[in-house]
């Protein structure tokens, strides 16, 4: 087994991947698909559906409505319906497109970055591997399992504990107690060291945490 520094090193050396569309941009695009529906709507709506908080989203509509790519008309029981301007439809589409080629940048980074880790933990020897996570990035690390040799045991995730992940029930991280396993990949894009910190908590060695 590598000992404690080298895999500290390792994992500091490996800068989280994040090509997905900027916060921004990603919530515009939410906001004028929503408004592309054509329903009526108020900001609480958007709010709820979209996950944003409501200043927020009065914020993003005024934007939109000062650029002129939408309209805002009020609908019997005081509601307001939100319409798209031929300038949102066009915004609608850049925007699309370009979520579209940043996912592929992300999704193509991400191989490259897996089978990086994959090809360094054959060489180790070690086989029997652990997901911490269950997203986007644990997804593209399945698929990269194939023809490598190493064997995922289990997938953990409090906050998905029970879902099903690749025909595997995501399991709570206190299971990583009950389990023999080589490496922990952190599979998350985001909080990084808070997964590390839970990680330690739950008893795991930093020698056997790595990130892709």
């Amino acid at each position: 087994m590598p000992n404690a520094d080298k895999h500290v090193i390792e994992t500091a050396e490996l800068r989280p991947i994040n090509l997905h569309m900027d916060a921004k941009s990603l919530k515009t695009l939410q906001i004028l698909e929503a408004i592309a529906e054509d329903k009526p709507m108020s900001q609480r709506d958007l709010s709820d559906a979209l996950q944003i908080s409501l200043g927020m989203i009065n914020s993003f509509i005024k934007r939109l409505v000062k650029k002129g790519y939408c309209k805002v008309t009020t609908v019997p029981k005081k509601r307001a319906r939100y319409i798209l301007t031929p300038a949102g439809a066009m915004e609608k589409t850049r925007l699309t497109y370009a979520y579209i080629l940043s996912s592929y940048q992300y999704f193509k980074s991400a191989r490259c970055r897996v089978h990086d880790v994959y090809k360094q933990l054959s060489e180790q020897g070690l086989s029997r591997l652990i997901f911490y996570g269950s997203g986007e990035l644990a997804e593209i690390a399945y698929l990269s399992l194939i023809g490598t040799g190493l064997q995922l045991l289990d997938v953990v995730d409090s906050d998905r504990e029970g879902e099903i992940f690749e025909q595997m029930v995501v399991k709570a991280v206190s299971r990583l107690k009950r389990v023999d396993f080589d490496v922990v990949l952190i599979a998350v894009e985001t909080d990084h060291e808070a997964a590390v910190a839970t990680l330690k908590r739950v008893g795991v060695p930093p020698d056997k945490i790595l990130l892709f």
